[in-house]
């Protein structure tokens, strides 16, 4: 069973961990998967004042790393030249999909519906890349749509599709609405940064957060969810073996099998590695 973490971060400078900014060097990271048993890490680059060269440096650490890191690039997708930006990563960046941060996450993204995209998701059709997203509940419902409009692409949500930001409750049975997506099995969720979604952050058994990933588990089934990290921002709350031990030893709904899709298969599914 592979264990695949899909979702990281490297960079020596996280300036927002300060004073432990240097976290996400990629020796230590790989030092925690060594220790923990993983296989494999989804790298997304932070694109940002403080590492605006992290795509050009993800790329040469998943060349140098190939068995172990596997890259997305950063892509604005909200700037004119995002769809040639999405047809160079492969050839540019060894990237197996895209990774976009929304400016403001609060703020409607309806502009991915209109006409003017089109030449966007066409890109995404011609490479085969994986869109990956951090969204929240404003625009659950645009990347319902966005899912149905396009099924040959692979769209991945980050971190439980944020919950906390100010959406469903975990008692909310519809999730926001977001288990609409069951009918779309084009786009999955990651089981990822459980402390933006925990009360306690630094319970690593995480009770309010593993009740979102109970919900998203009944409602879409294990094959659409994927562990990973967030390392190293999870750092400033639990160790990197417990944000895995989270779903290897806590999340007692899985069976053998459901935790081995998980902690992995999915991963290695979806992204192609």
């Amino acid at each position: 069973m592979p264990v695949i973490d899909a979702h990281v971060h490297v960079l020596p400078n996280f300036a927002p961990m300060a004073p432990w900014e240097d976290l996400g060097r990629v020796d230590r990271l790989l030092h925690h998967m060594d220790e923990c048993d993983v296989d494999k890490a989804v790298v997304l680059p932070v694109v940002a004042e403080y590492s605006p060269g992290n795509n050009q440096e993800c790329a040469q650490w998943g060349r140098e790393h190939p068995d172990r890191l596997a890259v997305l690039t950063d892509v604005p997708m909200h700037q004119q030249d995002a769809a040639e930006r999405v047809l160079r990563a492969g050839e540019e960046f060894g990237a197996v999909g895209t990774s976009y941060y929304p400016p403001k996450l609060d703020e409607k993204m309806q502009w991915m519906l209109v006409e003017a995209c089109d030449a966007l998701w066409q890109a995404y059709k011609d490479t085969g890349l994986v869109c990956n997203l951090q969204i929240g509940p404003a625009n659950y419902g645009v990347l319902l749509e966005l899912a149905q409009r396009h099924p040959e692409i692979r769209f991945v949500a980050n971190h439980l599709a944020l919950p906390s930001l100010g959406g469903p409750g975990v008692q909310d049975e519809t999730y926001g609405g977001l288990l609409q997506a069951s009918a779309y099995p084009n786009l999955s969720i990651k089981a990822s940064g459980f402390y933006a979604a925990a009360a306690t952050p630094w319970d690593f058994r995480c009770p309010q957060a593993l009740g979102f990933f109970s919900r998203l588990l009944k409602g879409l089934g294990a094959d659409r969810l994927l562990w990973g990290s967030d390392w190293p921002p999870v750092g400033r709350h639990v160790t990197y073996r417990q944000s895995l031990e989270i779903i290897r030893t806590f999340a007692a709904e899985l069976d053998e099998g459901d935790r081995a899709k998980v902690l992995g298969e999915n991963a290695a599914r979806v992204y192609g590695i």
